[in-house]
């Protein structure tokens, strides 16, 4: 399986995010929100390609992870970014409530968790939060927003 990734040619200087979320539609909501909010979106639906994509020279500006993911390796996947890139934001977008956490993710303070049922306003929020963190600014005010 690999990776979902738009043409880079639509999104020319947009911030990366990388999502690793294994539920088809869970997946496109987060990857349509990042690219309404001007970034570009590489979904990772395998934790191996994700791996494979976090040992290579390119790096995300923010990483959304799940934290349900198959098998239980969203912790490992966490340490893993964490351990090739300490300073990245993360948002964890799931159906488990903040304080079930681990509390590795709970007092980090690159990390923010976002309820998947408090709705797409809460992950923009995230996510705009995240990017703030990365240094992107918003996109320019009256700039067209990218749909896919």
């Amino acid at each position: 399986m690999t990776a979902d990734v738009p043409d880079p040619s639509t999104y020319e200087g947009s911030a990366a995010v990388w999502i690793v979320e294994d539920e088809l539609p869970s997946a496109a909501l987060a990857a349509d929100l990042c690219a309404l909010n001007g970034t570009l979106a590489y979904v990772y639906r395998d934790a191996q390609l994700f791996l494979d994509a976090l040992r290579s020279e390119a790096r995300p500006a923010v990483l959304v992870l799940d934290w349900r993911l198959e098998r239980g390796l969203a912790a490992p996947l966490f340490m893993a970014a964490r351990h090739r890139e300490p300073t990245l934001p993360v948002v964890f977008w799931t159906g488990t409530a903040a304080d079930a956490l681990p509390q590795m993710i709970q007092q980090d303070p690159r990390a923010r968790v976002v309820d998947k049922a408090n709705g797409t306003v809460a992950f923009e929020g995230a996510l705009r939060w995240a990017l703030d963190l990365a240094g992107i600014a918003p996109p320019a005010a009256g700039s067209p927003r990218v749909s896919r």
